[in-house]
C-alpha cells in the first residue's frame, strides 16, 4: 500500500495523467519476478472407449479458475505450470492481488513469472 502522502498526490492528478501513472506502475509490476507454489489436484480419467486414451484433469484449489489437462502425469504437471503462470500474469495485468503460495499439499507446483 502507498503512504498517505503519495495517495494524496495521486488524487490531485488529472484523470488522464493518473491513468498514465497507473499503467506505468502495472508495467513495473509485470517486470518484477515472483515465485509461487500451489497444490494441484490430479484426477485420472479412464478411457471412455477401447481406443480412447485416458488422461488427467488438473485443478488448483487455491486458484479456482485454473483448470487444465494432460495425457500423462508429466504433461498434466507442465500444463498446470503454464496455466498457473498465465492466470497470475492476468491478475498482475488487471491490478488484482496475487494469492500467496500454498503451505502444504501432495502435488506442489512452483512457477516463476
Amino acid at each position: 500500500m502507498l503512504p498517505q502522502k503519495d495517495l494524496e498526490t495521486l488524487s490531485k492528478l488529472p484523470p488522464e495523467r493518473l491513468r498514465i501513472v497507473l499503467n506505468f506502475a502495472r508495467a513495473n509490476l509485470i517486470n518484477q519476478k515472483i515465485t509461487r507454489r500451489y497444490n494441484i489436484k490430479l484426477d485420472w480419467n479412464d478411457p471412455i472407449e477401447d481406443n480412447d486414451i485416458g488422461g488427467y484433469t488438473v485443478t488448483v484449489p487455491s486458484l479456482p479458475p485454473v483448470v487444465t489437462e494432460g495425457d500423462t502425469r508429466e504433461e498434466a504437471l507442465e500444463n498446470a505450470r503454464e496455466a498457473i503462470a498465465c492466470y497470475l500474469e492476468y491478475l498482475i495485468i488487471t491490478g488484482q492481488p496475487v494469492p500467496e503460495s500454498d503451505t502444504e499439499g501432495e502435488n506442489m507446483v512452483e512457477v516463476t513469472i
